[in-house]
């Protein structure tokens, strides 16, 4: 049985400068160009000799009044972020079990100031093993580029608006006894439970767009176990791709452990300070004006099945995506009325390097987003996101016959519970008499 986690208190470790690191961080108070920075720079964060080349040409690609900012303004401003924060840091804990802490902006840019100048610490081997921009201020210019526009860009005027960061937690009497009538279980792997779920299925809203252009919406994160993933070194896929056009979403890889198959991550009003073109390798930074979309970031984990594409199939692992997914869409205990009512912004959750089968996990969302209404009077809305796909119309067809079919949760999965990989998920559940 999953027992709600006990309270674990850890504090986060701060950095103890060396004497060299001090002396380089109070040089670069004083404005500079860039003759005289980036030698400094590539000190602090390259202790392997290495070049910033990437930090160097993405600063070069600056229009000249935002390079003259960067240098004269922005690097001192960042500097002294820093050593303000190291000589009186905050008491903040690790979200290593079910929790949250707020940070104000301020405190997120004096971080990732720390980052930047590659002097964050690892906590333990249970957190992610890359959290400063090192690697990304060597060697990747297009990210380069959006960390460089956030530090650019940052307001002075918002530096005491909070963000917060929650860890949830499986809790049966929330996530059962509150959305599973007269339950016979108290653990969510029990089929039962969800064979005589009687909610009815909801409708999803399919778009042609990219799941981040929702305004006021749970945007769902397809997310590493890792928060983050690849996101400071070389990944550039959705998980990494949101956290680099939103850096302040980078305070969640610097304070959330590793996560369970039974907890899920929300990250509350980050801003969006750059766009996008481009995917993976081709992906390249746009500028936009920076704007809160009141967006929260849902970071939903799913299991990576390259290496054995066909055991998503299997019922155990079915269950483990299908209680994921309801967890995070049940959002909090603590949630307000009107945060149910934000749409789900989501998509083909790890359905590209994980190998996820998208009809499968199309279903296994339905299926959460469903059980995850109060009542039915309670309208929630999710919006699928299926950008670019030819099939986008045949997608919508066939899940709303589905829908239609099958018409409760309940009846539904148990007929879900029946695939094997031989057959095409829409094709098998339409098929079946």
């Amino acid at each position: 049985m999953i027992q709600k986690d006990v309270k674990e208190k850890r504090m986060y470790k701060f950095p103890t400068l060396s004497k060299q690191q001090a002396f380089l961080l109070t040089k670069l108070l004083s404005p500079q160009d860039r003759q005289s920075a980036l030698p400094i720079i590539s000190e602090l964060t390259c202790n392997n000799g290495a070049q910033i080349k990437g930090l160097d040409t993405a600063i070069f690609a600056l229009d000249k009044s935002y390079r003259d900012m960067f240098f004269q303004n922005v690097l001192p401003k960042m500097a002294k972020y820093a050593l303000e924060m190291l000589e009186l840091p905050p008491k903040k804990e690790l979200l290593i079990s079910e929790g949250s802490i707020s940070f104000t902006r301020k405190e997120i840019y004096q971080f990732l100031s720390l980052s930047f100048f590659g002097l964050l610490v690892t906590q333990d081997e249970k957190f992610p093993d890359t959290y400063n921009l090192g690697y990304i201020l060597q060697t990747n210019i297009e990210k380069a580029k959006c960390y460089l526009y956030y530090f650019i860009m940052a307001s002075p005027d918002l530096e005491n608006e909070i963000i917060t960061v929650e860890r949830i937690t499986f809790n049966a009497d929330y996530h059962i006894k509150q959305f599973f009538p007269n339950p016979q279980a108290n653990i969510l792997e029990d089929a039962q439970l969800w064979s005589n779920c009687e909610k009815n299925l909801q409708t999803i809203e399919f778009v042609d767009q990219k799941i981040e252009e929702q305004q006021n919406c749970i945007l769902v994160d397809f997310a590493n176990k890792y928060v983050g993933g690849g996101v400071l070194r070389n990944g550039c896929v959705q998980e990494e791709i949101l956290f680099t056009i939103m850096p302040e979403n980078i305070i969640a890889v610097l304070f959330c452990k590793v996560l369970d198959f039974h907890q899920i991550v929300i990250i509350k009003n980050t801003i969006r300070y750059c766009d996008y073109e481009g995917y993976a390798n081709s992906f390249r930074f746009v500028k936009r004006q920076p704007t809160n979309l009141n967006q929260n970031i849902l970071v939903l984990d799913a299991i990576n099945y390259k290496n054995n594409p066909d055991k998503q199939f299997q019922q155990n692992e079915i269950m483990r995506e299908l209680n994921k997914a309801f967890i995070g869409f049940s959002l909090s205990q603590s949630a307000k009325e009107e945060e149910f009512l934000y749409p789900i912004s989501t998509g083909k959750w790890g359905c590209g390097v994980f190998k996820g089968n998208t009809q499968l996990k199309t279903i296994i969302q339905l299926l959460a987003f469903s059980a995850s209404t109060k009542s039915e009077n309670q309208k929630r809305r999710m919006i699928f996101s299926t950008f670019k796909d030819k099939q986008l119309q045949f997608i919508k067809r066939d899940v709303d016959h589905i829908i239609g079919k099958y018409k409760t949760v309940g009846k539904l999965f148990s007929q879900l519970m029946k695939i094997t990989p031989k057959y095409g998920v829409f094709e098998f559940l339409l098929g079946q008499k």
